[in-house]
């Protein structure tokens, strides 16, 4: 009997520990749209600052090396998860459409590299955002 009400206490403990789901979604969204905003929320400065240098510079170098944006009319599955991976960088996708590249040159020498460093930059992100929602959660310090 006293270890059900121990483990009783133990879940109730966790349950009330846990952040609002408005809150969790905000600092997702933001993790998202700004890469490393959902650390700077967090009050993680320095790791907010290094997260959004490096997915940054990834995807600018991708973009300096002509990588191509994939596109999600395509059957193949690879193709789908490209494109997916390209949107996960968030606002800097948006903002490289918004100033006229709409893709590589498939015939320049490092274009498969710059596509690479487009999809690496987007799962980083991604990385990010599930990393920030560990330390929201407090299952991360």
């Amino acid at each position: 009997m006293p270890k059900r009400v121990a483990e009783e206490a133990v879940v109730n403990a966790r349950n009330t520990a846990r952040p609002a789901a408005g809150r969790l979604f905000g600092i997702c969204a933001a993790g998202w749209l700004i890469p490393g905003c959902g650390h700077l929320l967090l009050g993680r400065r320095w790791r907010a600052l290094i997260l959004f240098a490096a997915i940054l510079i990834m995807f600018l170098f991708g973009l300096a090396m002509k990588g191509d944006f994939f596109w999600n009319s395509s059957d193949s599955y690879l193709q789908k998860l490209g494109w997916l991976s390209v949107w996960c960088v968030g606002a800097p996708r948006w903002v490289a459409a918004f100033f006229g590249y709409s893709g590589g040159d498939p015939f320049f020498v490092s274009a498969d590299y710059g596509t690479a460093f487009l999809v690496a930059a987007g799962m980083l992100n991604v990385l990010t955002i599930l990393d920030a929602y560990d330390i929201a959660m407090e299952r991360k310090q």
